[in-house]
């Protein structure tokens, strides 16, 4: 009968570490990660929350957090693409109540049929999970609307208004020293021992310096440092 699944893995080559994450049609958020071309290690499936009328939105909610927390941290090459897949592996039956000693199996088996079937071309993880929700059935969620000429936004900014719009953070990576979290409400920038929410014209600031530094980074490149 096989599994309808959306899935993606993600690279960190500074590290030399990568992470899938699979999440299949009956709820089921698989994961595992390891070195880069090494065999990734499976890690303990979460399962949805028992009863849970609409697990599949809920646990594509958590797989849109995972995306945003491994490109927060690092992992920002896309080893595979999101994409949807249909495997012919079948996945494990889930208990009615799967936690404790009916928690979900890691299925190895799975990931590996994902990442053999999964198409190479790019893709979004919103544009995957559309595609997952229209094969199994289900309403997709709402798009957020960009106004005219949103095709040229890139890909991660999209995604970034995506988590904002579903109530969730952004953050900088772990680390000592200067950092940021940007949610629905503010823009807030910490250190060690300030903390410190910016009002609105600050932030435009903010964005209109970053955005003129990225594009001198772009023209000049490491020489123009």
């Amino acid at each position: 009968m096989g599994t309808m699944v959306v899935g993606f893995r993600l690279g960190w080559d500074a590290k030399g570490r990568q992470a899938t994450l699979v999440l299949t049609e009956a709820g089921v958020l698989h994961q595992c990660t390891g070195l880069l071309g090494m065999a990734p290690r499976p890690a303990k499936p979460h399962a949805p929350v028992a009863p849970d009328p609409h697990p599949v939105p809920r646990q594509a909610a958590r797989l849109r957090k995972a995306y945003a927390a491994l490109t927060g941290r690092g992992y920002i090459r896309q080893l595979i693409p999101p994409a949807c897949v249909r495997l012919d592996t079948d996945e494990h039956l889930l208990h009615s109540h799967p936690y404790g000693p009916h928690a979900p199996r890691p299925h190895p088996e799975l990931i590996e049929e994902f990442t053999g079937a999964a198409p190479s071309r790019p893709g979004s993880l919103e544009d995957a999970l559309a595609a997952f929700y229209t094969a199994i059935g289900i309403a997709p969620r709402p798009r957020t609307p960009f106004p005219p000429g949103a095709g040229a936004v890139p890909q991660r900014v999209r995604e970034a208004l995506h988590t904002l719009t579903g109530g969730q953070a952004l953050t900088s990576a772990p680390r000592r020293g200067p950092g940021w979290t940007v949610t629905a409400a503010e823009v807030r920038l910490h250190t060690d021992t300030a903390n410190t929410a910016l009002d609105p014209r600050e932030v435009a600031e903010l964005q209109a310096a970053l955005t003129a530094w990225l594009r001198h980074q772009q023209r000049t490149g490491p020489a123009g440092r």
